[in-house]
Parts: structure tokens; C-alpha cells; sequence
């Protein structure tokens, strides 16, 4: 059988088709999840992907020895999205779940399941890409993030420290 520009117009159609279909499966499973006990809005992988991420972008240090994960900052993140816009907070939980999700490709493995220098090396990677939509939204949710790390009663002495605008008020 003889391949032509029609042959491969239809496999092109098709194989598109099936992408736009799985691609709709997966973003209808993780829409408005219900919440997991303790969390009035997240569930457990969010709020698994939540620590990770928050390890990731506010590591312990000698300074500041709390890290990101061990702050109960995915109970911060669940309160402000509890108190925000509902079709704000669905976008925000997507987007948690995408970047949970993007390092199968490369890794075989969800982001919050990675080891930590590997989800460093991602991180990284992410806040500096050059795709600029890419690059806001992560460093967006390491602002919001780092809302509530910045406000923790571990940090905030911290961090009054080095602003004289009156932090902490």
C-alpha cells in the first residue's frame, strides 16, 4: 500500500484528536478534586506536591533553619484558597497538579515523589525557563507560597530583621 498526503493528514487528525482526548481526561480528573481531612479545599497529592515544593523554594538554612516542608505551609496554602475566589482556587489547584505531573516525561515520576536534589534540579530549571508563562506561574506559586513561609512565627523575626518598612507590625 502505496503511503499518501491523505494517509498522513488523517493519522496527523487522529493522532491530534487522541492528544486533545487524554489530554481532556487528565485535566477532568484532577478539576475539583474533592478535599482529603485535615484540608477544607486540598487533597493529599496537592498538599504532598505543596511540601515539596515549598522544601524546594525555602530550603532550612544556618540562618533560617525552618524549611519550606516542615512549616505546615500546605495548610497556609489551603486556608488561601479556602478564602479566595472558587474558579481562582480550581485554576490554582490545576496548576498544582500540572507541575506535579510534568516531570513523567522526564522522570517517570510525579514532581513531589522525585529525590530532593532532583526536584532542586527541576525547580530550578522551571523558575528560569525561558518560556515566559512557564516561568510566571512558578514563581508565582513560590510567591504565594512564601507568603506564608515569610508570616511563620519561625521566620517572621527573621525577616522583620531585614525590612525596615515595619514587617511584622
Amino acid at each position: 500500500m502505496r503511503i499518501t498526503r491523505r494517509h498522513l493528514l488523517a493519522l496527523s487528525a487522529g493522532t491530534t484528536a487522541a492528544a486533545a482526548l487524554v489530554a481532556g481526561g487528565v485535566a477532568t480528573q484532577w478539576w475539583n478534586q474533592p478535599a482529603d481531612a485535615p484540608f477544607s479545599v486540598l487533597e493529599s497529592e496537592e498538599a504532598k506536591f505543596l511540601r515539596s515544593w515549598a522544601g524546594t523554594a525555602y530550603p532550612a538554612t544556618k540562618t533560617i533553619p525552618l524549611a519550606g516542608q516542615s512549616a505546615g505551609l500546605d495548610h497556609f496554602f489551603d486556608h488561601m484558597l479556602k478564602t479566595m475566589p472558587s474558579d481562582s482556587a480550581k485554576l490554582l489547584r490545576l496548576l498544582i497538579h500540572a507541575l506535579d505531573n510534568a516531570t513523567y516525561p522526564t522522570d517517570g515520576a510525579a514532581f513531589s515523589e522525585l529525590t530532593t536534589d532532583r526536584q532542586k534540579q527541576v525547580f530550578d530549571s522551571w523558575i528560569h525557563s525561558d518560556l515566559d508563562p512557564f516561568r510566571s506561574a512558578t514563581q508565582s506559586l513560590v510567591l504565594l507560597i512564601g507568603m506564608g513561609w515569610s508570616t511563620h512565627p519561625e521566620v517572621a523575626p527573621h525577616m522583620k530583621q531585614l525590612h525596615s518598612c515595619g514587617y511584622g507590625r
